[in-house]
């Protein structure tokens, strides 16, 4: 008799332990295999050239499509954060001078 009758899924269940098993160890060949390292490595190479590609093209199409609108690009809008922000430091630099130079002409002032 291959199973008992008063727990009719254990054969079934019996099957699928079975079907696992067998199914684990062969995953188990494969990715140990040097085929299946070989083939990922190239499939990864692909990918990784193809979403290169396909961000050059994004990046080109962007662009002409920012000029078309007249809209700055993302770059464009980097380098004028970028130029703000030493601007924006300068004149923290003339403030502080000028800060200075008022608290040396009011102790002059108090002097006289």
């Amino acid at each position: 008799m291959l199973f008992d009758k008063t727990t009719p899924g254990a054969a079934i269940r019996g099957v699928a332990d079975r079907l696992l098993v067998t199914a684990g160890e062969t995953v188990d060949e494969i990715v140990a295999s040097d085929a299946f390292s070989t083939t990922l490595a190239r499939g990864m190479a692909l990918a990784a050239t193809t979403t290169a590609s396909v961000r050059g093209v994004t990046h080109a199409v962007g662009d002409v499509a920012s000029a078309w609108l007249n809209v700055p690009t993302r770059q464009q809008v980097i380098e004028l954060s970028r130029r703000m922000t030493n601007l924006e430091m300068l004149l923290d630099d003339v403030d502080a001078k000028t800060s200075e130079l008022i608290e040396r002409l009011g102790d002059r002032d108090a002097g006289d």
